[in-house]
């Protein structure tokens, strides 16, 4: 059975933002190419928010040790590719505490971005 990180890291890169968020303690943090956010609920809306916004992802590799995941990805934004990490930590009930997301070229995430309201 895959890891709780691991099953994150899939349903997040799907473009899934409620599976992802159901996998957050409730103090989470999230920090994104923005900004960052606290808290299961609020990060719960933004990724609701941003759902989808990396088309056509695809985990390249996957690294996992202790509490820490790190999923390198590619993609596209609007037809642009882009490529990416996620990290994770998970605390002690197996609930991710920690997430970070940085996606690059930053005029690629740019121009996904722009229109949302978050």
């Amino acid at each position: 059975m895959p890891s709780t990180a691991r099953r994150f890291v899939d349903a997040f890169l799907r473009g899934d933002a409620p599976s992802a968020a159901a996998l957050l303690a409730p103090d989470a943090t999230f920090h994104s190419p923005v900004r960052d956010y606290a808290g299961a609920e609020r990060i719960a809306n933004v990724w609701q928010a941003v759902a989808g916004i990396v088309a056509e992802a695809q985990t390249v590799s996957v690294h996992e040790r202790d509490r820490e995941t790190i999923a390198f990805f590619i993609g596209a934004v609007k037809d642009r590719p882009v490529d990416g990490v996620l990290r994770t930590l998970t605390d002690e009930d197996n609930r991710l505490s920690d997430v970070m997301l940085m996606i690059r070229p930053w005029a690629a995430l740019k121009a996904g971005i722009v229109d949302l309201k978050i």
